[in-house]
């Protein structure tokens, strides 16, 4: 539902930001106008990251977030398979994937939330001091396939 509010705002501001050019008077402006351009860019900045993880998992671990590092720290049972990180496979679980060496520092990690989930059992987001950790826990026999959304609003 807030993906859909989101992408709502998101029309409105840009439907009124393509018919902003005409004036109350009835004489047209520059549809090049900085206002438009900088609204634009405020609206979009203010839409959140949302990042995707999704992977077989068996058994328990959490995946640690903070500015700068990533790492999925494995608790029990099989380590997971087939991990992907914003759409990128995730391989070496416990380096930092490259996307997020690309926005880490930018995004607001104390605002974090679970926009989507997906799983047979446990996914849960805690916030730490330094940023948040997700937990992936499948305690049923054998592994499920897993899929989080999260939410990360953009640094001011």
């Amino acid at each position: 539902m807030k993906t859909f509010l989101q992408i709502m705002l998101w029309l409105i501001v840009a439907t009124g930001l393509s018919y902003g050019a005409q004036s109350l008077d009835g004489v047209g402006t520059s549809p090049e106008r900085s206002d438009n351009a900088t609204a634009f860019d405020a609206a979009l900045s203010a839409q959140p990251k949302l990042l995707r993880i999704s992977g077989r998992f068996d058994g328990s671990g959490r995946i640690r977030f903070t500015r700068r590092v990533v790492r999925y720290e494995h608790k029990s049972w099989q380590p997971p398979s087939r991990v992907l990180f914003d759409g990128e496979p995730w391989t070496k679980l416990d380096r930092t994937p490259a996307p997020w060496r690309d926005f880490g520092t930018r995004l607001d990690l104390s605002k974090a939330w679970i926009a989507k989930r997906k799983g047979r059992d446990v996914i849960a987001l805690e916030h730490t001091p330094d940023g948040f950790d997700l937990y992936i826990c499948d305690s049923p026999n054998g592994s499920g396939d897993y899929s989080v959304t999260l939410a990360i609003p953009r640094r001011k």
